[in-house]
C-alpha cells in the first residue's frame, strides 16, 4: 500500500490542478458606474472566442410583465427590469458568464441585484443574453450605482 501512496498523491494533485486551470483562464470584469436604465456599459472583453460587448439594466413594459404576473396584487410596488448583456460567441461551445450585477444606493449599500451564470450561445453574433428580475420601485428610484462582475469560462 505504501507504493501505492505517491501514485495516489500524484493522481490527485494532477485531478485538482486539471480543475484549477479553468477558473484561472476565465477572463474577469469589473466595473462600478453610475447608475442609469436603459444606458449600455461598455465592456469589451475579450476569452478565447468570446467577446463581452456591452450590458444594460432596462424596464421591461408591455401588457404583462413578471411583477404582474408572479404579484398580482402589490403590483403597483414593484418594476420589471432585464439585464441585458450583449456578446459574441465565434465557437462550436456554449461558454458561461457569471455575472454579478447589483444596484446600490448613495450609501453604497445594494439595493437589489442578480448573481448566477447565463449561457453565452456558440455561433452568436452580437446576441443578448438576458436576465429579467421583479424588484421595488422605490429601489429603483434610489439607486445610484451600479456593481457588476463577470467571469467568462469555456
Amino acid at each position: 500500500m505504501r507504493e501505492r501512496q505517491p501514485l495516489i498523491v500524484a493522481m490527485l494533485a494532477g485531478a485538482a490542478l486539471s480543475l484549477a486551470l479553468p477558473a484561472q483562464a476565465a477572463q474577469n470584469v469589473s466595473k462600478q458606474v453610475e447608475f442609469a436604465l436603459g444606458s449600455w456599459i461598455d465592456l469589451n472583453v475579450t476569452e478565447g472566442p468570446v467577446t463581452l460587448h456591452r450590458i444594460r439594466l432596462v424596464e421591461q413594459s408591455g401588457p404583462i410583465t413578471k411583477s404582474q404576473l408572479f404579484r398580482p396584487v402589490g403590483s403597483e410596488y414593484l418594476k420589471t427590469v432585464q439585464i441585458q448583456l450583449e456578446y459574441s460567441n465565434s465557437s462550436t461551445k456554449d461558454w458561461d458568464a457569471y455575472l454579478t450585477f447589483e444596484w446600490l444606493d448613495a450609501e453604497g449599500e445594494v439595493i437589489d441585484g442578480y448573481r448566477d451564470s447565463e449561457s453565452l450561445d456558440d455561433r452568436e453574433v452580437h446576441d443578448l443574453a438576458t436576465v429579467t428580475l421583479s424588484t421595488l420601485r422605490y429601489g429603483l428610484a434610489k439607486a445610484k450605482t451600479i456593481r457588476l462582475t463577470i467571469s467568462v469560462t469555456p
